[in-house]
Formats: structure tokens, sequence, C-alpha cells
């Protein structure tokens, strides 16, 4: 394998420096001061999950963020390619089926570290967010591995072996569009929501650990609090 094939830039990577993006702009809104970012380690996501982590979170609401990093530049002649899995694509529709407007998928689009190197700290620019709520009516995979491919040229993006086309946003503008005052509540998830989608998670899933830390790989949200 050639250094160009391989991915270089992981989720993890992306998820750290998009969020230090992320939660100052999330944090400019009146009352969404004190919002926080929680992860999760591969332990975590093999046993408890998200359940463990906002057992003892402070009142608020939920942004959920599923992190994907692009493949190599290498095997991607034009625009940029993620691939979603069928299965934690089919436990994300539920969650965007209780709150449409709080569940996304981020796709950023860089691959290499010399790009990231380029646009920092201002990586939102090549940052875009892919409603789950628009992949609901998405057949289930068809290939072996379980698996969907997305190829991104903004503002659209195409769901591959349809192909599917849907739109993709600007992290600010949906930012805009959720957050304010009046439309937090209506837009964002509940404690008591996000709770019961584990739960019924682990349960489709048997309690299998390997399972559900595949589901919950990448997986994080922004809890939006209130300043006071």
């Amino acid at each position: 394998m050639t250094r160009t094939s391989r991915v270089i830039v992981s989720e993890k990577t992306l998820e750290m420096n998009i969020c230090a993006e992320f939660l100052p702009l999330i944090r400019s809104f009146p009352g969404c001061q004190k919002s926080f970012w929680i992860g999760m380690k591969q332990r975590q996501e093999a046993r408890n999950g998200l359940d463990e982590l906002i057992s003892n979170v402070p009142s608020g609401f939920h942004l959920m963020l599923q992190f994907k990093a692009p493949k190599s530049p290498s095997l991607v002649p034009k625009g940029f390619e993620f691939t979603l899995n069928d299965e934690q694509l089919r436990h994300l529709v539920r969650l965007a089926n209780r709150r449409p407007e709080a569940v996304h998928y981020v796709l950023p689009h860089y691959n290499r570290f010399r790009s990231i190197r380029q646009d920092s700290p201002c990586l939102l620019q090549q940052t875009y967010l892919l409603p789950v709520e628009q992949l609901k009516g998405l057949a289930a995979s068809s290939n072996k591995q379980g698996t969907h491919k997305v190829i991104t040229e903004p503002p659209k993006a195409a769901i591959y072996s349809d192909p599917v086309e849907v739109e993709l946003l600007s992290p600010g503008r949906m930012f805009q569009a959720i957050l304010d005052t009046n439309m937090r509540e209506r837009s964002l998830l509940t404690h008591e929501e996000l709770r019961t989608w584990l739960r019924e998670m682990f349960e489709q899933e048997k309690g299998n650990a390997r399972a559900i830390g595949q589901r919950l790989r990448g997986l994080g949200t922004i809890c939006v609090t209130d300043l006071y």
C-alpha cells in the first residue's frame, strides 16, 4: 500500500479539531454559553456509551453529530468520498425521527494534514453537515460490507448505489436556524429522548458490546446548556 492510498487523517483527529471551532460558535448564541462536547472513548463505546456519560450532565439539550473521515485523495478522482455503515445509519434515523434537526453527519473535506494546516483555525469553511433525516427513505445496503458510498460536491451529495441526491448544510447556517432561543426546545433532543434511544439500541443489538461500539464510533453530542 502506498503512502497516498492510506487514510492518514482519522475521524478522531477531525472530531477534535472541528469541535474546537464548533464550541465557540455555539457558545456565541444567547443562553448557550455553557455548552460543551461529550465524546466517547473506545471502551465506553463498547460498554455503556453515552448513557453512562450523560447520567450526571446538567439540564440542557443535545445536538448529535456523527463524524466521518473522507477516503484518501488518491482513491477519489473528484469530490470527497465517505462511507456510511447501514446499521449505524438505521439507528441514527430512529433518533432523527424524534428531532430531525438535531442529528447530522459531519463531513469534513480534509484528508491531508497539509490542508488542515493551511485552513486552520477556519476548518468550518470546508466542513459540511448531512442531516440524517434526509436519509430515512434510503434503501438498505446491498453490498457485502453493509455500507453506502457518499460523494460530496457541495452544496449537494450523492448516496450510492441508487444514487440519491441530498443537500449539504453549512454548520453556521444550521446552528443559526436551531439555536435561536425560541427554536431550541423544539429542535434539539432532550436527555430523556437520548437515553431512550440508547436503551433501544442496546436492546436491538442484544447487548453485543462489539456491535454497540461500532454503532457509536465517531458519535458524540454537543450539550447545549442554559446560562443559568
